[in-house]
């Protein structure tokens, strides 16, 4: 008898062991998918991932799943030391690769030169590995294609090249990649000025069916190219109503980009009000806060740009305006006096 309770002990032991890896590799899993949709997530929602996953574990998807949480948090840095470390314990896992090369051009902007050029090349193969390993990842193909149409022609840059990863999206079967296709192509295009291919692209982006489907995400990338590269803001308005048509009522980005196009035609006022709403609907909206107190401030309306520049600067604390938010604040409180 005592060898059965021993046994049954040890079998009780065992169960509660697998039953706490797996709890911990469920919440793994679904932080994972959560981390890598695309979609925006709150500060509320990732602290509630943080919760979810155990504070230690040899867990790789547990270690991935909070490489992500870094990530999503701003923690880029930190991001990028621990996908290293995974993607060489693991060093066939597709989707690690893919991370490492995302994560390697996230953190390319604060390096000195000769960084710069050690983080680009590792990026890249990262991405040319995470497609040897499984070509229909899309990621991958994506931040080789911008790597592609960024880099000079001397350190391997090609706008053909470019063109050559965003064609293989659109075929991909099922049309899983058809949409990111169709929005680098039309990338493509305005880098060109070619502005009738790339109204053409993002319309077949905006009508896509089925599964691959994300009409959002079209709106919202053709706006902000008519914006920032066509510099049509008219043009890019009527895009946007289009977009307000479909976005969810929570949905900040649609009044960031309603905010940049109004103030473009000098409809300051407009401006004001889209950016505020941006604002109500994320308070961390770190742009569309900026802009709000810089136009509130130009109106005379001292006691709102005051507020928001105080609010910028405390919910942003390492960010370049953060000083100089601090000193509009001051200089809009003594202009109301």
């Amino acid at each position: 008898m005592r060898h059965v309770r021993v046994a049954g002990l040890i079998l009780a032991v065992a169960v509660s062991g697998w039953s706490l890896a797996h709890d911990a590799s469920s919440a793994a899993e679904a932080a994972i998918t959560q981390l890598r949709s695309g979609k925006a997530v709150t500060t509320s929602d990732l602290e509630a991932i943080e919760k979810s996953l155990p504070a230690a574990s040899d867990d790789d998807r547990v270690v991935y799943a909070r490489i992500l949480l870094l990530r999503a948090k701003g923690e880029r840095k930190q991001a990028k030391t621990q996908i290293d470390e995974l993607a060489k314990s693991k060093p066939d896992v597709a989707i690690y690769q893919a991370t490492l090369g995302t994560l390697c051009f996230e953190t390319i902007s604060d390096a000195g030169m000769f960084e710069k050029m050690s983080l680009a090349s590792a990026g890249r193969k990262a991405y040319e590995r995470a497609i040897e390993l499984d070509s229909s990842l899309i990621e991958p193909r994506m931040g080789l294609a911008r790597f592609y149409m960024q880099a000079p022609g001397y350190a391997g840059g090609s706008i053909k090249k470019a063109e050559e990863q965003a064609s293989v999206l659109v075929a991909l079967p099922e049309g899983k990649g058809e949409l990111y296709g169709r929005l680098l192509l039309a990338d493509i295009a305005a880098e060109k000025s070619d502005w009738t291919a790339m109204t053409e692209q993002f319309e077949l982006a905006e009508n896509l069916k089925g599964a691959a489907a994300n009409p959002t995400n079209a709106y919202r990338t053709h706006a902000a190219t008519l914006l920032n590269k066509k510099k049509d803001p008219s043009a890019a308005l009527v895009v946007i109503e289009r977009y307000k048509a479909v976005a969810a009522p929570d949905d900040a980005s649609v009044w960031y980009l309603t905010g940049e196009a109004k103030r473009a035609t000098g409809d300051e006022a407009g401006a004001i009000d889209a950016f505020a709403k941006a604002v109500e609907l994320s308070p961390q909206a770190i742009n569309s806060r900026w802009n709000l107190a810089e136009l509130l401030e130009k109106a005379g309306r001292y006691d709102e740009a005051a507020v928001n520049y105080r609010e910028f600067a405390k919910r942003n604390p390492t960010d370049a305006r953060a000083a100089k938010a601090t000193e509009a604040a001051t200089r809009c409180e003594a202009a109301k006096k």
